[in-house]
Parts: structure tokens; sequence; C-alpha cells
């Protein structure tokens, strides 16, 4: 209860009187487009201009031909949860990974799955607890091989081999972030990476987010 309100007073903080969000609250905005390019997924934050209030991530799916302005409130958000992994199962379906808000440590993950219904695509989400994060380090890129099942990365330090269904990579400018995302007994464990210097513009069939810069 005490959490609903809290989060009520961050809407109606970040609202304007015209029900618009106010875009200096707007930050991390990235997209992912769908496998046939028509829409792009962004995932973006809403942070809190309050005190004590907390960021909020929010999903918003438009046409590929259709900019973000941000300022819509019409988007889909998972309470306070936060969603780490997001991939297009198809045109229709996406499949999201929930870092559940305040979760425990369970013996069994994960510990919730649910089927929503948002506009006209279904989304298939599995909620999890965090068990550990750290620092895999900052790379400079040299080449990559992928196929459907993992991806390498290769520098002049050492060779990375993460699979596909394990990694969420965001391509900014030219350098790419990779969070890599495991499942352990009791949640899930992410490292993230820096591969820095990436001068190509595809990545085998792995689909990733785009760092939006306005």
């Amino acid at each position: 209860m005490v959490r609903q309100l809290l989060f009520t007073l961050l809407l109606l903080t970040v609202l304007g009187c015209d029900n618009g969000i106010d875009k200096s609250l707007i930050s991390n905005k990235e997209k992912l487009y769908s496998p046939d390019n028509k829409f792009a997924l962004y995932r973006y934050n809403i942070e809190s201009s309050m005190a004590f209030g907390s960021p909020i991530t929010v999903i918003e799916i438009l046409p590929s031909d259709k900019e973000c302005d941000y300022t819509d409130q019409d988007f889909l958000r998972f309470r306070n949860d936060y969603p780490i992994w997001i991939n297009w199962k198809n045109n229709d379906t996406i499949n999201v990974r929930l870092i559940a808000d305040g979760a425990e440590l369970q013996d069994k993950q994960p510990f919730k799955k649910e089927t929503q219904k948002w506009k006209e695509w279904i989304f298939e989400v599995e909620y999890y607890s965090v068990f550990s994060s750290s620092l895999g380090g900052d790379y400079e890129f040299g080449n990559y091989t992928a196929d459907s099942n993992q991806i390498t990365f290769n520098s002049n330090e050492k060779s990375l081999t993460f699979k596909t269904n394990e990694i969420q990579m965001v391509l900014d400018s030219n350098k790419i972030d990779l969070t890599h995302i495991f499942q352990t007994k009791l949640g899930l464990a992410l490292t993230s990476y820096s591969f820095n210097n990436y001068r190509g513009n595809k990545l085998g069939t792995q689909k990733f987010f785009i760092k939006v810069h306005e």
C-alpha cells in the first residue's frame, strides 16, 4: 500500500499540468527493433524529482519510422520492477526478465511467471531476484564470431564467449555495453562488460539495443 502511494506521488510529480512527462526527467534511452523492423521498443527511465523517490523504467513501442519524444504517458511499466532482459520472440510476442523490486533470494528462479497483453503485443514475463553483480572489465574490440547459440568477442587481452540467451547488449556510438545475465539457484548473476572502438553495424543474428542520443 505504501509503495503504491509513493509511486502515485511520483507520477503526479513527473506529469505536468498538461498530463505530459517532463523531458528533463528522462534518462537511459534505448531502443530495440522488432524482427521485421516495423516497430521499435523503447526502454527508458523516468527519474523522480522528489528527494525520496526512485526512477522507474518504462517501455513504449512505436512504428520504427516514428521518433519517441518521451512526453507521452501511454507506456507500459512493471511497477517498480526493472526489465533487465528484453527480447522479441517474434513480431507479436516479447520476452521480459524482470528484477523484482525488493525481492529476497529464493530457492526457485524465476519465482513467478505471467503473461500480459499491452495493446497488440503479448509480454511473457519472468520475475527474478538478484544474487550478485560485478564488473567484467573494459576491452578494446577486435572482432567477433557468432551463431544462433553463442557469440565470442576477441580483443588483445582475451576472448570472451557468451550464450546469446544470457546477454543484453547496448550499442552506443562505437562502443558495446554488454551485460551477462545468468541464472543461479537463488537469483540472477549480472556481470557488465564494455567493448570499445566497435566500428561494425551488425552482430550476426543478434538483436541489440541502440542508445538514443538527442
